[in-house]
């Protein structure tokens, strides 16, 4: 293509700079705009700006906010702010570590993370109360420090079997509860 007709049909001065062969940039859009003055060319839609992605508004999934994004970009929101975004992706389905069938993932979503006992918080592992792997019941996955889990499989269950019946059925209680709710 020549030269003439490049300037005509380009979207832009960079884009004509680009099928011309150049690197587009200062030096090389002035000079196209020198040769669109010489050869008398006027082009509309260098002036315009390109739309690439529309906007639209969504509602926000976790606060019902509504909210404006790019429709089909990258960086497309999900959720109105980080705090939403955090609700919506760092916990349940929406997870990407989620699984449904896991019991750590069961359990987690039903019961606060920590030792039912002493209330560790960092490292927390899942007991199944009635010893079944394939029952993932929420009422059957007690979340329970290392040390803990191991008394469970011990000869010192006893010292902690109270307090894990106990939990149990107030767990059991308030599940009703918010179910009434």
């Amino acid at each position: 293509m020549d030269k003439i007709t490049i300037l005509k049909t380009a979207k832009s001065k960079r884009d004509a700079c680009r099928q011309l062969g150049m690197v587009p940039g200062g030096p090389n859009v002035k000079k196209i705009n020198e040769w669109m003055l010489e050869l008398g060319i006027q082009n509309d839609n260098f002036d315009k700006p390109q739309i690439k992605y529309e906007r639209y508004v969504k509602v926000c999934p976790i606060c019902g906010e509504l909210f404006e994004t790019l429709k089909n970009h990258k960086k497309e929101k999900q959720t109105c702010s980080y705090a939403c975004s955090n609700t919506f992706f760092r916990s349940g389905k929406n997870n990407g570590n989620w699984k449904e069938d896991a019991y750590r993932s069961t359990c987690f979503l039903y019961h606060k993370k920590e030792c039912v006992i002493c209330k560790e918080k960092n490292i927390v592992e899942v007991h199944h109360q009635d010893e079944n792997h394939e029952n993932n019941n929420p009422e059957n996955l007690i979340p329970l420090c290392p040390t803990h889990h191991q008394y469970y499989h011990s000869c010192y269950r006893i010292l902690i079997l109270d307090e894990i019946n106990e939990y149990i059925k107030n767990w059991k209680i308030n599940a009703q509860t918010r179910e009434l709710l």
